[in-house]
C-alpha cells in the first residue's frame, strides 16, 4: 500500500483518476488472477479516496473564496 502513496506534492487528480481507469480496463479484461483483481480493488479504492478528498478540498476553497468575495463592499 506504500507503493501506491505518492508525496503530496507529487499527487496529481489527473493522472490519478487514468491510474483507476488503467485498473479498471484490466480488472475488465479478465486476465488477472482474482487475487490480483483484489489488489487492483484495494488501489483503485485508495485512488478514488485520493480523488475525493482533493476535490473536497477543493470545493471547500471555493466556497471560501465566493463568501470572501460576498462580503466584499459593492459585490
Amino acid at each position: 500500500m506504500a507503493k501506491s502513496k505518492l508525496r503530496q506534492s507529487d499527487w496529481n487528480y489527473e493522472q490519478t483518476v487514468d491510474r483507476i481507469e488503467a485498473i479498471i480496463d484490466r480488472v475488465e479484461s479478465g486476465e488477472l488472477p482474482l487475487e490480483e483483481v483484489f489488489e487492483q480493488f484495494a488501489v483503485a479504492v485508495e485512488c478514488l479516496q485520493e480523488c475525493e478528498g482533493f476535490l473536497a478540498r477543493g470545493k471547500d476553497a471555493m466556497e471560501l473564496a465566493i463568501g470572501l468575495l460576498g462580503a466584499e463592499p459593492g459585490f
